[in-house]
């Protein structure tokens, strides 16, 4: 079979409910995270490489550079996850799976969901800025603009700083674990980008142990990858995208 970095695997999760693993199972993801990128390690560090290199670009684009890493990056990561696809079926990783995500009618369902990402981030951010003006008031807000009176910020925020904080994590929570899932459901399975979403959510959900047991493996490997630095980012980046296969793979593949 001649070797395309857009061919997909069947549609292996259309209709299927996702499996709900042992808590153990998160350090899994991080295992097979690590044959992935040693299956190909150079061409990963190129694809690492050249997303940071668009995306430093698009950051320098005055608001439509933001917009359009927004919703960019849920197509960016459709292609590595054909890209892992391809390494899990015995064919090569090429440089140019990354792009895969613009070809054969996916550019628009995973477009949508970078759409529907960005419109969500914004309300977010809306009622966040929102409960902080609430909560802090005029005084507390000259207080932060102050950086001499930390009392003063105290006074005026008291515990409810406390309980945006908690909002803001579960929040941020909740989002990740609706997009988690959605670009591999999209571009490996072909569902519509709502109904990726949908199950995204319900994959994460049924499985909040073994993300929790990742998470926090995932901490570790931050913390190292970033010593000597940063330049470790280059090996754990592409596990990053390894792992997310990884689960999708567990609890969403055949």
């Amino acid at each position: 079979m001649e070797n395309n970095p857009t061919t997909v695997a069947p549609l292996p999760s259309q209709g299927r409910a996702p499996r709900r693993l042992d808590a153990g199972e998160g350090a899994s993801f991080w295992s097979e995270a690590w044959r992935i990128f040693s299956a190909a390690p150079a061409v990963w560090i190129a694809i690492v490489v050249a997303y940071f290199v668009l995306s430093f670009v698009l950051y320098f684009i005055p608001v439509v550079g933001s917009i359009a890493h927004s919703v960019l990056t849920p197509v960016f990561a459709g292609g590595v996850m054909i890209g892992c696809d391809a390494l899990a079926r015995g064919e090569p990783l090429r440089f140019e799976h990354l792009f895969a995500g613009f070809n054969n009618g996916r550019l628009g369902p995973l477009a949508i969901v970078g759409l529907i990402l960005l419109a969500i981030f914004i309300a977010f951010g809306i009622v966040m800025a929102a409960g902080v003006f609430a909560t802090i008031g005029m005084s507390g807000l000259g207080a932060l603009m102050d950086y001499g009176d930390p009392a003063a910020l105290a006074s005026a925020a008291g515990v409810g700083v406390f309980v945006l904080a908690a909002l803001g994590l579960t929040g941020g929570a909740l989002i990740g674990m609706a997009f988690w899932f959605a670009p591999a459901l999209v571009a490996l399975d072909g569902m519509e980008p709502i109904a990726a979403i949908k199950r995204s959510f319900e994959g994460s959900l049924v499985n909040v142990m073994p993300f929790l047991v990742y998470g926090l493996i995932y901490i570790g490997l931050a913390i190292i990858a970033s010593i000597p630095l940063g330049l470790g980012w280059l090996v754990l980046g592409p596990m990053f995208a390894g792992s997310c296969y990884a689960s999708w793979r567990r609890i969403f593949g055949a």
